[in-house]
């Protein structure tokens, strides 16, 4: 990891002074780096650690950051990780400007690394993140969403990121294709976890995360334990919490109704049932390769995803 952040610390170096200094506020808002976590570990259980590992971790460290900056603005989140958002410290088009800058960054790498299977991978992620959010978007005026439905969005705006963390770390060390796939698939379970549990958050107090109760049902987004009770809840009960959504009367007061509904209907513990399901599955996998620093360290990870309170 000290490697890790030496490396990104230099691609984030040398810009133009204009904007230089935005960058180092990016910088210095590192958040829990999980991703290039998983993507070392991944990397070191199939083989050793090189120069393509270290350049895959930092390829897609920045198209995370990029993104972020980018759903920032569409958020109006003006707290990210405990500090002021981009676009709350300069403004919108600062903030989507230099998101596609970080972006570029990003593409750059990828070109330097000059494999194909690699530049379909990255450009898979990017695609597929967009998708994602857009999909979530076009659904948030009140839509009722399927669970499979809700699945697909955080597949593609969550998980998929982390699934190609597992899979480049893998990659970049020569594993087969065999290795590779089932790095693949276990990133996708933790990033199914990883979003699972960023959604339950929103129904609860969260003090330092710095995100307010209630945040994606004002954004009219429908997440899992709501679906669940919408979908268990006595028929009057579910037109009612129905009725609120369609209707766009999402006043602070229609938000408890909504997480109180979601609550009695047990759709917290459903989701925590399906966060679990992916837990076990990301733990079936790893339980195929032997014993090793590595290997503990990413259960260790899993179990941090599972059991954070940020």
């Amino acid at each position: 990891m000290e490697a890790f952040n030496r490396l990104y610390e230099e691609v984030l170096q040398g810009h133009p002074s204009e904007f230089q200094s935005m960058i180092d506020y990016i910088y210095q808002a590192n958040g829990k780096q999980i991703r290039p976590l998983i993507l070392l570990l991944s990397a070191k259980i199939c083989g050793k650690i090189n120069d393509k590992t270290f350049n895959f971790a930092v390829v897609l460290e920045l198209l995370h950051t990029a993104t972020l900056i980018h759903d920032d603005v569409i958020d109006d989140t003006k707290v990210r990780r405990g500090k002021a958002s981009v676009n709350a410290c300069y403004d919108n088009r600062i903030a989507v400007l230099l998101g596609d800058y970080i972006l570029s960054l990003s593409i750059i790498r990828t070109i330097l690394a000059r494999n194909f299977q690699v530049m379909e991978i990255i450009s898979n992620v990017a695609k597929n993140l967009a998708e994602g959010e857009l999909t979530q978007w076009t659904a948030s005026n009140g839509t009722i969403l399927k669970e499979e439905r809700y699945f697909e969005i955080i597949r593609k705006k969550t998980a998929v990121l982390l699934s190609s963390c597992a899979e480049l770390g893998a990659l970049s060390v020569d594993a087969d294709k065999e290795t590779i796939e089932q790095f693949r698939l276990f990133g996708e379970h933790i990033g199914l976890c990883f979003q699972i549990k960023d959604d339950i958050f929103d129904y609860f107090e969260q003090g330092e995360i710095g995100k307010p109760t209630g945040n994606d049902l004002r954004e009219g987004k429908i997440t899992l334990p709501l679906i669940y009770a919408l979908n268990h809840a006595p028929k009057h009960e579910s037109e009612q919490m129905t009725e609120i959504l369609k209707s766009r009367n999402l006043t602070m007061k229609n938000i408890r109704k909504l997480i109180l509904f979601a609550k009695q209907q047990k759709g917290i513990e459903y989701a925590e049932s399906k966060m679990e399901e992916s837990r076990q599955k990301a733990l079936a996998i790893l339980s195929q390769f032997p014993d090793s620093e590595a290997k503990s360290g990413l259960i260790q990870l899993v179990d941090y995803i599972i059991n954070r309170n940020k």
